[in-house]
């Protein structure tokens, strides 16, 4: 990844499925990659970034319910017997779902155990005692 005051780019040099290429790394493929990419855009200015979120509000956002994991788009392998679903924010007690149903899990804890019945798609919904939602759509393979 890289940005400057303008433009945000990333680089993805790989497989679609997440697997390494033999011998590639981020400095020695996607970095000249990204290199070339800002060589060709227009120059941008070096100017600060306007604040315009107050320190209320951004403790507010950061307190609001999220999935931590799996994120949306997980591709799990087989080795994911067991995954352990994990949120951040939102008010305690949360409840965690996949596909509707609840899983077992403590009150006062952020993450329970799931294990998949099998492979497919799923979707993973935690739950804050004040009727937040925060869901993700994971494929098992």
């Amino acid at each position: 990844m890289g940005f400057d005051a303008r433009h945000v780019v990333g680089v993805w040099i790989g497989r679609p499925d997440g697997t390494p290429l033999p011998g590639a790394t981020g400095a020695r493929t996607a970095l000249p990659v990204l290199a070339r990419v800002f060589e060709r855009l227009p120059a941008a200015p070096r100017e600060g970034l306007p604040v315009r979120a107050t320190a209320p509000a951004q403790a507010e956002a950061l307190d609001r319910l999220r999935l931590t994991f799996p994120p949306p788009g997980a591709v799990l392998g087989e080795s994911a017997a067991h995954v352990t679903l994990r949120a951040a924010g939102g008010q305690r007690p949360l409840t965690f779902l996949v596909d509707g149903q609840p899983v077992a899990t403590e009150p006062a804890r952020r993450e329970a155990a799931w294990t998949p019945p099998g492979p497919g798609f799923y979707r993973v919904t935690v739950l804050d005692a004040a009727g937040a939602a925060a869901r993700a759509e994971v494929r098992v393979r």
